[in-house]
């Protein structure tokens, strides 16, 4: 019986002075390892919040560069559409449109262009005169219309 006591004493002992090995250590000591999760987790939230925050910009700004692509790399019809027109201040936007749907229809070929042009050229000088009107010379890029 003596025995069962002793051992009961000695695990009541180490049941009691278990904790008090922990605050002999003094505070902040013995939970680096607490402090060192706390930390990642703080670095983990700042790069996921940093990682939002730039997914949440970054759809405007590729917006912007597919927006600037695609004006610096327009084909040529596109193009057309933002080109002086001879005479196009006696022109209707109808005229226009009729104008630049002709061009389309024209195609590449170099003698029909021309000839398309000329044509255009002197029924707009002919307007002009019928209005007391006058039109400057033909633009120099109106070949590559």
């Amino acid at each position: 019986m003596k025995t069962r006591t002793g051992i009961w004493m000695l695990a009541a002992a180490a049941l009691v002075l278990t904790p008090l090995v922990g605050l002999a250590k003094g505070p902040g000591k013995g939970d680096t390892g607490a402090r060192a999760q706390v930390e990642r987790s703080e670095r983990d939230f700042d790069r996921d919040r940093t990682r939002a925050r730039d997914r949440v910009d970054q759809p405007a700004q590729q917006r912007d560069r597919v927006r600037d692509q695609d004006r610096i790399h327009a084909p040529d019809n596109a193009k057309q559409a933002q080109q002086r027109i001879y005479g196009q201040e006696l022109m209707s936007q109808q005229e226009r449109n009729q104008y630049r749907n002709q061009l389309q229809l024209i195609g590449q070929d170099p003698e029909k262009r021309t000839e398309f042009m000329a044509q255009h050229r002197e029924k707009m000088q002919a307007r002009a005169r019928a209005e007391g009107k006058k039109l400057g010379d033909p633009p120099a890029n109106e070949e590559a219309e």
